[in-house]
C-alpha cells in the first residue's frame, strides 16, 4: 500500500530563430507552457459484504514494527465471518475523523492465516500519527491509532517507551493494567518482552490460536493495542515454559506460526527452520532498540548461540544517542546459588560476559528484562543499568514476594527489587535517559 505522490509543474520549451537582416519586430523567441492538473484525492475503497451479516471485528485492531515511513496494520476476524478468505478494506488517515484520508487499500483475512489481516502501510511522513481502521460491508473496525518514528538527523527531542511481559490469564484483574498503557499520553512505542500467552495445554496450531484469540479478545488489550505501536519478541510460554532448542519443532513451528499470526509484525511466516525475531529498531539518532531472542537458540551451552552473539557485537557500534537492550530473561547475576534459572546469563557465564562487552561499545546502554515477575533495578556492570519490568498481571510466588526488597542484602548486583505489575516507562531525551514503574 502507498500513499500516491503526484508532482505538477510547468513545462517550457523555448525556440530560438534568427533572420537577416535583423528584424525590426523584436526578438523571435516563442514561450510555450503547459499546467498539469492537480493530484486527484485518496477515495474510499469500496468492498462488499461477502455475505457477513454481523460484525466481525471482535479482536479490535492493532499496529506494529513502525520505521520512518511505514507500520504494520493489523486485525482478525472472529466467528460471524463466513467460511474462506474475506476482503477487507484499510483506511489510513491523518485525523481520527477520517476527513484527511492519506490511502485506502484492499487486503484479505486469509483462512489458513487464522483469520487474520496485515497491511504494511507505507509512503507515510515520518514522526507523524495517524489512524487506521478496517472495513467489509458495513462493518467497521474499533479505529486506531499509530505513529512513524523519527528519520535520522531529524533532531527528535524526546521519544517514550513502555516495556512489560508475562500476562498470565489466571489473573484477570490485573489486566487493567491495558487501559493505563492504552490512556498514558508519554508513551510513544511499546516494547513487549514476551509471554503473551501461556502455553498451558496447548500443543497445536488450533489450540495456540485458541490462546490468542482469548487474549485478543479482551477489551482491555484491545484498547492497549489500538492506542500504540507494538514492537514484539517472545519468550518461553509462546511455545512451552521453559523450552530451548531441543523442543519438539512441529510443536514449535504451531506456535511460532500462532505467534505470527496474531502480531502486528513485518517478520515473514516462520518456518520449519524457526523465525529471527531478534532485531533492532532506531528511533532517529535519539535511541536504537536492540530485541534479543533468548529461547529459539538456548541450550546447555549458550543462551542467544553464537550468530545472535556476532549479530549483537555488530549492532551495538551505532551512532544514536542512547542504546536500549531489550531482553526477554535477565541477564544480571542475583548470585541466589541453586534458585539460579538455568536459562538466566548468570548459568552462561561466556553469553555474559559477551553481552556486557557489546554494551560496554553500546552508546549509554540501558538493559530492559523480564520474566521473573518482579521489577528490579540492578547494575550490571560498572555504567550498565538493568532495569527488570514489572510483568503485567503474573505474580511472583507468593511464599517469596516479601522476601524481594530484601535481595539486595543477598546480592550486590541488586539496587533494588519489589513484587508489582505494570510496565516500565522510559523517557528518552538528548539530554539523557529517565525511567518510572508504573504500578497498577
Amino acid at each position: 500500500m502507498r500513499r500516491r505522490q503526484f508532482l505538477s509543474g510547468a513545462v517550457a520549451a523555448i525556440a530560438v530563430g534568427c533572420t537577416e537582416p535583423e528584424p525590426a519586430s523584436g526578438p523571435t523567441t516563442q514561450i510555450r507552457s503547459t499546467t498539469l492538473p492537480p493530484p486527484p484525492l485518496p477515495t474510499l475503497v469500496e468492498v462488499d459484504d461477502q455475505g457477513i451479516v454481523d460484525d466481525p471485528f471482535e479482536f479490535g485492531v492493532a499496529s506494529g514494527d513502525p520505521d520512518t515511513t511505514s507500520v504494520v496494520l493489523w486485525t482478525a476476524l472472529g466467528s460471524t465471518a463466513i467460511a474462506g478468505d474475506v476482503r477487507l478494506a484499510c483506511d489510513v488517515a491523518s485525523d481520527p475523523a477520517f476527513d484527511g484520508l492519506v490511502t485506502s487499500d484492499l487486503v484479505s483475512a486469509a483462512e489458513t492465516d487464522g483469520r487474520t489481516a496485515r497491511i504494511v502501510a507505507d509512503g507515510l511522513d515520518p514522526a507523524t500519527t495517524y489512524w487506521y481502521r478496517f472495513r467489509v460491508g458495513p462493518h467497521v473496525s474499533a479505529t486506531g491509532r499509530t505513529h512513524t518514528l523519527p528519520g535520522a538527523g531529524a533532531g527528535a527531542e524526546r521519544f517514550g517507551i513502555a516495556l512489560s511481559s508475562c500476562q498470565n490469564r489466571a489473573e484477570l484483574l490485573r489486566w487493567d493494567n491495558h487501559i493505563t498503557l492504552a490512556d498514558d499520553p508519554a508513551v510513544d512505542l511499546v516494547v513487549w518482552l514476551g509471554d503473551f500467552i501461556y502455553e498451558r495445554n496447548a500443543s497445536s496450531l488450533e489450540e495456540y490460536r485458541a490462546l490468542y484469540r482469548e487474549a485478543r479478545g479482551d477489551a482491555r488489550l484491545q484498547a492497549s493495542s489500538a492506542a500504540h505501536p507494538w514492537v514484539v519478541t517472545w519468550d518461553d510460554h509462546e511455545v512451552v515454559n521453559d523450552y530451548d532448542g531441543t523442543v519438539d519443532p512441529a510443536r514449535r513451528l504451531d506456535a511460532y506460526r500462532s505467534w505470527w499470526e496474531f502480531t502486528p509484525t513485518r517478520l515473514p511466516r516462520p518456518s520449519s527452520d524457526g523465525l529471527r525475531v531478534y532485531r533492532f529498531v532506531d528511533v532517529g539518532d535519539l535511541v536504537r532498540i536492540v530485541m534479543l531472542d533468548c529461547r529459539q537458540y538456548a541450550s546447555s551451552e549458550t543462551v542467544l548461540g553464537s550468530e545472535q552473539l556476532e549479530w549483537l557485537a555488530d549492532v551495538c557500534n551505532h551512532g544514536a544517542a542512547h542504546t536500549l537492550l531489550a531482553s526477554p530473561v535477565i541477564v544480571s547475576s542475583l548470585n541466589v546459588g541453586e534458585l539460579t534459572p538455568p536459562y538466566a546469563f548468570e548459568a552462561h557465564p561466556a553469553d555474559q560476559a559477551a553481552v556486557i562487552a557489546a554494551l560496554n561499545a553500546a552508546p549509554d546502554p540501558t538493559v530492559v528484562s523480564g520474566d521473573l515477575h518482579a521489577q528490579m533495578e540492578l547494575e550490571l556492570a560498572p555504567g550498565i543499568t538493568e532495569l527488570m519490568a514489572p510483568p503485567l498481571s503474573s505474580s511472583f510466588p507468593p511464599d517469596w514476594a516479601d522476601l524481594l526488597p530484601f535481595l539486595p542484602f543477598a546480592s550486590p548486583s541488586v539496587v533494588r527489587a519489589e513484587a508489582a505489575h505494570g510496565y516500565l516507562r522510559l523517557d528518552y531525551a538528548t539530554t539523557g535517559v529517565t525511567h518510572e514503574f508504573v504500578n497498577g
